[in-house]
């Protein structure tokens, strides 16, 4: 898929860093809760993230050990939230293997061989420097599929992470697939030029495979925030249909494979207030301020 970072932002706010007044009403519109209990003042805790405390109590769910109340919290939590909901829909997926394995002798059991689709597919990578610190970047044949910040992660989690998306991670002194190394290095041309105030929008090729269909979603909205503007959280969630879903837009930005590209910088908080950023904050900062934005 081509992709630009730029186009019509919806509810964003100016470079300037003002905020429509109909931002300021909160994060999100919440339905009543259900009487609280464990999970749910957990998830409240300042600093703890709901996605954890889901996905920690996915198993006692599958094994019928909660309490309605947490079932019900947990159940709602992946209503608006396309990861833990996919999570979920794994450990079921699980289940069910585990029960028909019970079912038949372990000797008559076949694996088959993987359709030629879900194979992994070769990335190349390579490890660029840039202001915000050094950066991996890497490519399929498909497109950019990766881009991670180096000085807080090894090249072996950086593999990992390729790896658990479906792709078979190269270095780009090994591969010798002539397309991807193109794709990487097209991409380290125009990251090298936006750092340098020469680009302020990118066009590349994107490959987001191994991603949920809602955070696909996310990440093509965010995508059309242009350079120098803001937008929001809720402002997302509303552009792709699901204004409750706040907090989950938040979390599918927090795994955005694509950082810069896909500028998740540039989405803050109702308040104007920075929120969160994989990267650090401070990097957050550096590019916006690269961009000329300012927050009040």
């Amino acid at each position: 898929m081509m992709m630009t970072t730029d186009g019509p932002t919806g509810n964003a706010t100016s470079a300037s860093g003002g905020v429509r007044s109909d931002e300021r009403r909160g994060v999100q519109d919440v339905t009543e809760p259900p009487a609280q209990d464990q999970l749910e003042v957990a998830a409240s805790h300042a600093g703890t993230d709901p996605c954890d405390v889901a996905c920690e109590a996915m198993p006692a769910h599958l094994l019928g050990e909660l309490t309605p109340s947490d079932n019900h919290w947990l159940l709602h939590h992946t209503d608006d939230c396309g990861y833990c909901k996919n999570e979920l829909h794994r450990y079921h997926q699980t289940v069910d293997v585990l029960d028909r394995c019970h079912e038949v002798r372990i000797a008559e059991i076949k694996i088959p061989s993987l359709p030629v689709a879900l194979r992994r597919r070769p990335a190349q990578y390579a490890r660029i420097e840039s202001p915000i610190g050094p950066l991996f970047v890497a490519a399929s044949g498909e497109g950019l599929c990766e881009i991670d910040f180096a000085r807080d992660e090894t090249e072996a989690t950086f593999r990992r992470r390729l790896a658990e998306r479906g792709f078979d991670p190269q270095p780009r002194a090994v591969s010798a697939d002539r397309a991807t190394e193109r794709a990487v290095e097209d991409a380290a041309t125009q990251l090298t030029e936006y750092f340098q105030g020469q680009r302020d929008h990118f066009h590349l090729p994107l490959d987001l495979s191994g991603v949920t269909p809602f955070t696909r979603s996310v990440l093509e909205a965010t995508a059309t925030v242009p350079f120098g503007q803001l937008s929001t959280y809720r402002s997302i969630a509303e552009r792709i249909g699901k204004p409750g879903a706040t907090r989950a837009v938040g979390n599918a930005l927090g795994r955005n494979p694509i950082p810069v590209v896909v500028p998740c910088h540039r989405i803050v908080r109702s308040d104007a207030s920075l929120g969160g950023y994989t990267g650090g904050l401070d990097i957050k900062q550096h590019l916006l301020a690269l961009e000329g934005v300012s927050l009040a």
